[in-house]
């Protein structure tokens, strides 16, 4: 049943989880009140009380059960109209963590002709990156997203007169593709990217992830609130993502780190990202000996 964001009791819970949220996590900057965080994790009851405190914002071990936790509550979901309004602003944004992706991109730009933007949302990264970058006239960039999120970027597209991008549902398309770009989008898929790409016949040759919420303790899901939405995310945990890629022939090239994003699970601060995470990796076959 849809609970009306109108509604009163919407309006409180919202309000208590938001109220109990904020102050667990500024306690938690305190010595002493980590101590009783630490306490509170260890005895049932108190563990309990600080779940129910937090509700949606709490950790979850599956994406499946954090959107579960938001179902029903107006605001949730990739389809919300304030969440799809953040993402056609980005289109006119650069952000400091794109100056990063940009000099790599620059850097292997000769050797790139297919690029697959997964989670690219109506091609914002595309049109950010070619105020910077000359982009060659053979280049096709497609990009994968929700079927919604698709149509707005070809209507974008044909508007703008933009022939390079193209759209796609399936992520298999991105077999075979030379740079695989994953901005701000893999933390809302259930599987890491290490599994998603692992099937493929030619995997990408090099693989650029940028604002993605990484943690360094166990993997998984919780919600983000944006004030105006609520989405459903995983933190994966950092060491078995490189190690999952790592054995499928990467390495790493560089990593920075995004400190304008982050990811904070009230009282959970081994799970939290408190800065996001960037990474540039390259298929150990192409270095040059």
């Amino acid at each position: 049943m849809v609970v009306p964001m109108g509604s009163f009791v919407y309006r409180m819970r919202l309000r208590q989880v938001r109220f109990c949220s904020r102050w667990i996590c500024r306690l938690s900057n305190i010595r002493f009140c980590r101590s009783l965080v630490g306490w509170a994790h260890r005895t049932p009851i108190a563990r309990q009380a600080v779940r129910f405190a937090i509700g949606f914002r709490g950790p979850f071990a599956t994406l499946a059960e954090a959107m579960a936790a938001i179902r029903g509550l107006e605001g949730s979901g990739h389809s919300n109209p304030n969440y799809r309004d953040v993402h056609l602003a980005l289109a006119e944004k650069t952000q400091p963590s794109d100056y990063p992706a940009l000099f790599h991109v620059r850097s292997v730009l000769p050797q790139i002709r297919r690029v697959f933007d997964v989670g690219g949302s109506i091609g914002n990264v595309f049109y950010c990156y070619a105020r910077y970058l000359d982009f060659p006239t053979d280049l096709t960039w497609t990009v994968h997203d929700l079927p919604q999120a698709l149509r707005m970027g070809e209507e974008l597209a044909r508007v703008r007169d933009e022939g390079r991008l193209r759209f796609a549902e399936q992520l298999a398309e991105a077999d075979g593709t030379d740079l695989l770009l994953a901005t701000g989008s893999l933390h809302y898929f259930d599987r890491p990217l290490p599994e998603l790409i692992a099937g493929f016949v030619t995997r990408p040759r090099y693989i650029l992830i940028n604002r993605t919420p990484l943690t360094d303790g166990p993997t998984c899901a919780t919600v983000q609130d944006g004030g105006a939405w609520l989405l459903a995310c995983m933190l994966y945990n950092r060491d078995q993502l490189v190690q999952g890629l790592e054995a499928l022939d990467y390495e790493i090239i560089d990593s920075w780190q995004v400190p304008e994003a982050s990811v904070i699970i009230p009282g959970y601060p081994e799970q939290s990202a408190p800065a996001y995470s960037g990474l540039f990796l390259r298929r150990r076959a192409l270095k040059v000996s």
